[in-house]
């Protein structure tokens, strides 16, 4: 949770009461006490005042049941992301992340079962991603990673951890959960998020149908 919040009131009120006292001496030659001794008062006030105020942001920028972002968050916040990848002539990845069975899921096991896989899948997601990507669920029972993008080799490397990662999910909630993931890359597939997830969408059907015919395979 972010300090922002009760630093920016607490000095806010600590310069806007210091300048009333000074300003107050210097017209009649002396300051009320009173006004001395509320000092510490308002600052622990704004202080509070600015903790109550972070704890609303934190928590309309997440994700009730999973904690992580959510997709106020990422719509708020990606163009100042891709703002920033094109002063640094940067890439980003857009990973969408969706459960194929969770309908079954809650459909056999109850929306309770539905919703641990919901909180194990995020609480993965977060242990196998780096502190700099950020970490959403778009909606429903799908995700979103979005992160700074080196090369191929790279992505890959994220994609091979996230799918080891989340094949232990079955074991760990005692149901067969079956996860997806699909990529996209900004810029070179679109400036706009909408696309790119479109994109990310498109990949992933395309790794299913690569995945089926595999198994068709053997």
């Amino acid at each position: 949770m972010g300090y922002a919040g009760r630093i920016v009131t607490s000095i806010s009120v600590f310069f806007t009461h210091s300048l009333y006292i000074v300003y107050y001496y210097y017209r009649d030659g002396k300051v009320e006490s009173l006004d001395l001794y509320s000092f510490p008062l308002l600052i622990l006030f704004a202080y509070w005042a600015g903790k109550q105020y972070d704890k609303v942001k934190y928590f309309s920028d997440k994700d009730t049941l999973t904690g992580v972002y959510n997709r106020r968050f990422v719509l708020n916040s990606f163009e100042k992301i891709a703002s920033l990848a094109n002063r640094t002539n940067s890439k980003l990845f857009v990973l969408l992340i969706d459960c194929d069975n969770f309908k079954e899921i809650n459909d056999r096991h109850g929306h309770y079962k539905g919703d641990m896989v919901l909180t194990a899948i995020a609480e993965t997601l977060i242990r196998s991603t780096r502190k700099s990507d950020i970490v959403a669920r778009w909606g429903g029972d799908e995700f979103l990673i979005i992160g700074h993008h080196k090369d191929e080799t790279g992505l890959q490397t994220i994609l091979s951890r996230l799918h080891n990662e989340l094949e232990n999910l079955s074991e760990q909630v005692n149901i067969d959960v079956s996860v997806s993931i699909g990529s996209a890359i900004f810029p070179d597939q679109s400036r706009d998020l909408d696309e790119l997830i479109r994109s990310a969408d498109e990949n992933m059907y395309e790794r299913k149908k690569s995945g089926i015919l595999s198994n068709l395979k053997r």
